[in-house]
């Protein structure tokens, strides 16, 4: 009969294993988002960017570190969690480093658990190959799911978007840049910024199921043309207002446009 003991020793070997394979493959995910977006430029950061910056480091090192410590592994990734909520408590609604903090919680209840050695009742145990195969693909399916969403353009399985009527007609903004962009049926985009013309400009879907239900990009794209130069505008849409940013020239200028 399976005792409490052998039964918790069991759950933690399995949840080790989980922990290490999820932890892999968030770090991947970050370091492809590092590459892909480019390191931050130290000299321009805030002491409180600086602050953020080094928090993500020990959230996401303390995954790769549990391979070989643990319970030290586990411990840095939450105290980097930790001090993402000291600094502000809307930290607490980012997927991308809430995940990362559970799994260094189950690192810490696993090396608990697995410090006390096997129980002496239990036959030596491993997780079984086909488990740890399940596991793995998966995790890889979710990793893949995390690369579309942050590269797709749009990412892969986003619905074609037919404009609603809360979507379609003029919006505009005065400052800091004079906007004026008018959504068609057809998801085209016409209307001027800073007044020069909007060519060749569509809306559609920002991001997919998956993108919505990590909190991921925003709900709205705009790509153009301003001046012969490529734009993209992100945008979420907030009550009356669609708020987000135009980037041209990889320069970002806010917007919060509304129906006049």
């Amino acid at each position: 009969m399976l005792t409490w003991e052998s039964a918790t020793w069991r759950a933690a070997v399995l949840g080790r294993w989980t922990a290490l394979i999820l932890g892999t493959l968030m770090v991947l995910l970050f370091l492809a988002f590092v590459f892909g977006e480019g390191p931050p430029h130290f000299s321009g950061l805030t002491p409180a960017e600086t602050f953020l910056f080094v928090a993500m480091g020990g959230l996401f090192f303390g995954l790769v570190l549990a391979w070989k410590w643990e319970g030290l592994g586990g411990l840095l990734s939450v105290a980097g969690f930790a001090a993402f909520v000291a600094l502000s408590r809307r930290h607490l609604q980012w997927t991308f480093i809430d995940i990362p903090a559970a799994i260094g919680v189950l690192h810490l209840a696993c090396w608990w658990r697995l410090r006390a050695g096997r129980p002496a009742e239990l036959a030596p145990w491993h997780l079984p190959r086909n488990t740890l195969l399940g596991l793995v693909a998966m995790l890889a399916l979710f990793l893949l799911l995390c690369a579309n969403e942050m590269f797709g353009q749009p990412p892969f399985m986003t619905p074609a978007l037919y404009p609603s009527a809360n979507l379609l007609g003029t919006w505009t903004q005065a400052t800091p840049l004079d906007v004026v962009l008018t959504i068609h049926e057809d998801a085209s985009v016409t209307g001027t910024v800073a007044g020069d013309a909007v060519t060749s400009a569509r809306i559609a879907f920002g991001r997919s199921w998956f993108g919505k239900l990590l909190h991921w990009n925003a709900d709205y794209v705009i790509r153009g043309r301003i001046s012969g130069r490529d734009f993209t505008a992100p945008l979420m849409a907030t009550g009356h207002w669609l708020d987000g940013s135009l980037f041209r020239d990889n320069r970002p200028v806010r917007l919060k446009l509304r129906k006049p």
